[in-house]
């Protein structure tokens, strides 16, 4: 008899291209965003359902997808343990710089050429828009609960690489406070030097080409982002980050009463994210810009912290806030740039032995599953005695009023696909005016000083 939670026992069935939602990309582009999904199929599932792993694919915000790497790894051997596990893909792209910097190399999968941003606040807006995604499709899931066989208050995330820096943000960037200040509504960008039109915009397809590009940078919007609206309050229980990082520190503020579990495991010699703090890509500009390629450094990247500078940084914050119980890992792996090029089995930005860091991962998030709890179906913090009615409804022209005795300090209002449609941040005699709005059905998020509430309104 197996170990449930951590062995693999059961046989797996999966589902691909799920489509999650369709969010804005860097360049004005609208894009479908998919997920592909394992479930058990010979096991017997606890009675709130399975817990639930997302697994998020690397890429530095610019490539990669869930069909590739780990992530197909990661969900089908989670499903064999017992959980129901996604990978996902999500918007990928960032403005590059206006000026030419250029050579003819690849850097871990990446042409260098396209590693060059307009300013460091696009690293800061790809891992956002990452974020609100991954955030996006778990909220996706919870509301198909019933139909998955998923227990909200099981909740894992997984990445590598920038997957790791999404994973992370969407556990623990949930305070609107830590709202990175380049995710607001920043100046137009110049358009892209033109050596960067096939390369990095056109085979990508980020964009048909420079002159199509949308060069606005509006607010990104709310840290929770506005895909698929839930009732459900569910629970991120464990979060495995593997090679990748935070760009700020996003564990002395939180939301949640007791934070999730963090596994962690980096090498100390990785060229793309630093295992302690640096630049992106810091070991491989330097090796770059050496003898034989003399490459130019590559320009604009912000500052990171890694799993190792994770690590202090939560040391740093014990007892002093809630922070994570965490279980960190490494090697000894030192080969130079050099070694590495000449032999990628010895790169520091991968994974040592997939098998043993998984099952490492496993057996730290198993003890953390609780499936004892009564079921999470829905979150109304709320009681019968604080009644919210919405008047009229169904809607009648533009003008609805909002009937109870409670103090509203937020309204949002979204469409049926979970496209944020207003923002009221202030309400005047309980009265809501809305903008020109097709016939159908929204949900309006009501917060208020004794909790939230999501109403249906119908036009």
């Amino acid at each position: 008899m197996g170990q449930k939670w951590v062995d693999t026992l059961y046989n797996i069935q999966q589902i691909n291209n799920i489509s999650y939602g369709k969010a804005v990309d860097f360049a004005g582009n609208n894009r479908d965003l998919l997920l592909n999904l394992a479930t058990p199929i010979n096991d017997s599932p606890p009675k709130c359902g399975r817990p639930l792993l997302v697994a998020i694919h690397g890429g530095a915000f610019l490539a990669g997808n869930k069909d590739i790497d780990a992530p197909p790894r990661w969900i089908a051997d989670f499903a064999k343990r017992g959980y129901v596990a996604a990978s996902l893909n999500y918007r990928l792209g960032m403005f590059q710089t206006n000026s030419q910097v250029n050579c003819n190399i690849s850097a871990f999968g990446i042409p260098w050429n396209c590693l060059n941003m307009q300013d460091t606040a696009e690293w800061f807006r790809g891992y956002y828009r990452g974020m609100q995604d991954a955030k996006g499709a778990i909220r996706f899931l919870v509301n198909h609960a019933a139909e998955y066989q998923i227990d909200p208050s099981n909740v894992y995330l997984v990445g590598e690489s920038a997957g790791g820096f999404i994973a992370l943000a969407a556990a623990f960037l949930d305070d609107p406070a830590e709202k990175p200040a380049q995710c607001g509504k920043l100046t137009n960008v110049l358009p892209p030097n033109k050596i960067y039109e096939n390369q990095c915009i056109q085979s990508t397809g980020f964009d048909t080409s420079i002159a199509s590009m949308n060069l606005e940078r509006p607010d990104l919007g709310d840290v929770e982002g506005n895909l698929n609206p839930t009732t459900i309050k569910y629970k991120i229980k464990g979060v495995g980050n593997f090679f990748g990082g935070v760009l700020s520190n996003i564990f002395a503020k939180h939301s949640y009463e007791k934070a999730p579990v963090l596994y962690l495991f980096h090498q100390p010699n990785d060229l793309v994210v630093p295992i302690d703090n640096g630049n992106f890509y810091q070991g491989a500009g330097i090796c770059y810009s050496n003898f034989p390629s003399y490459c130019q450094s590559i320009v604009n990247r912000p500052r990171l912290f890694g799993s190792f500078g994770i690590k202090k940084m939560i040391d740093s914050l014990s007892g002093k806030v809630e922070v994570p119980k965490y279980r960190y890992e490494t090697t000894n792996n030192l080969t130079d740039c050099l070694g590495q090029l000449l032999n990628p089995s010895t790169s520091g930005h991968a994974i040592d032995n997939y098998w043993t860091r998984s099952l490492s991962m496993a057996k730290f998030f198993a003890p953390t599953i609780d499936t004892v709890s009564n079921c999470i179906t829905s979150f109304n913090p709320l009681s019968t005695n604080d009644a919210i009615l919405l008047f009229p409804n169904p809607l009648q022209d533009d003008e609805v009023n909002i009937i109870t005795d409670l103090v509203i300090e937020n309204v949002k209002i979204y469409d049926i696909k979970g496209v944020l449609v207003m923002n009221y941040t202030e309400i005047h005699d309980q009265k809501l005016v809305l903008p020109p709005i097709s016939k159908g059905i929204y949900l309006v998020k009501i917060k208020t000083n004794r909790g939230e509430k999501v109403l249906k309104l119908v036009k």
